[in-house]
């Protein structure tokens, strides 16, 4: 059974200089991922650790929805000097992923605040709200004949 997440994707106080990259990461790198930085260790090691293939991730930026995306492999590490493109250099703890929609219509979240949480409890809005969404694309996949899984 698939874990729910929400997260955001830029480093810390920087949002509007990295949040406008989002969209682009995740449609033409296709990955999800977090940086390297003092006090992050714990979420670091969530991200690597405990989220799993298959479990669905909503990245947002605050409050505001950008996609919905299904991890398809295991955590990997790229060195910052590795990658010579600024939108994507500073995201050194990578996960790829398939997008399984767009958030188009200025959906939000109730919790605008957090770099990665997982979906804990089913009564939670939040919660509600991405697994709602899940179940829409969900069968449509299924409509088409589109595995769910991978």
């Amino acid at each position: 059974m698939a874990n729910y997440w929400h997260m955001q994707m830029h480093p810390t106080g920087e949002l509007e200089d990295f949040g406008g990259n989002i969209e682009w990461i995740l449609e033409h790198r296709r990955f999800i991922g977090l940086g390297e930085w003092e006090g992050g260790k714990q979420t670091i090691m969530t991200f690597k650790e405990e989220m799993e293939v298959n479990d669905i991730v909503a990245i947002k930026r605050g409050k505001k929805l950008v996609a919905l995306v299904q991890v398809i492999g295991g955590a990997y590490f790229v060195k910052r000097e590795s990658d010579n493109d600024d939108r994507t250099n500073w995201i050194e703890n990578r996960r790829p992923i398939r997008v399984l929609d767009w958030a188009i219509n200025g959906e939000t979240l109730p919790q605008p605040m957090g770099t990665l949480s997982r979906c804990a409890r089913d009564d939670v809005d939040t919660t509600k709200i991405i697994k709602d969404w899940h179940n829409r694309i969900n069968s449509s996949l299924e409509r088409r004949g589109i595995n769910i899984n991978v």
